[in-house]
């Protein structure tokens, strides 16, 4: 299961799951966001919109995930991970969501896949960093 490749297509699969929950519960998603505010059509869209957008990341995942191989794998492992990690878990996604009221807490059954996912994502880098240098040390022998 630690190989890039499954976590990959997991990670990738999972997104995808979030995704559709997010385009078929848009509405709810938007009171939870903006927590006390009022709600408009508008955020309901938003949420959907969003939601559609990572469609294509996990698309993403899963294709590098069944077609990368060897030492690209792993770099893509480690870029990926970094990449959503400075993004979210770096706190940028925190402080701008915080700055604009957009940070009301969903019920926590909600938020188990999401968290789930980014814990993939971090392994996937630590995996990913992990075989990459497997692969520079093969090469230096």
């Amino acid at each position: 299961m630690l190989e890039p490749k499954n976590l990959l297509i997991t990670i990738g699969l999972m997104v995808i799951v979030i995704a559709c929950l997010g385009m078929a519960n848009s509405e709810q998603w938007a009171e939870w966001a903006w927590d006390d505010e009022p709600v408009g059509e508008h955020d309901a869209a938003y949420e959907q919109m969003w939601a559609l957008h990572m469609v294509p990341l996990g698309i993403m995942a899963i294709g590098t995930g069944l077609f990368v191989k060897g030492k690209p794998l792993a770099q893509m492992s480690v870029l990926t991970s970094a990449a959503i990690l400075v993004v979210i878990g770096g706190g940028m996604m925190g402080y701008m969501v915080g700055k604009h009221g957009y940070d009301g807490t969903p019920p926590v059954a909600w938020m188990i896949i999401p968290i789930l996912a980014m814990l993939l994502t971090l392994v996937l880098g630590i995996v990913g960093f992990s075989k990459l240098k497997e692969f520079n040390s093969e090469t230096e022998m």
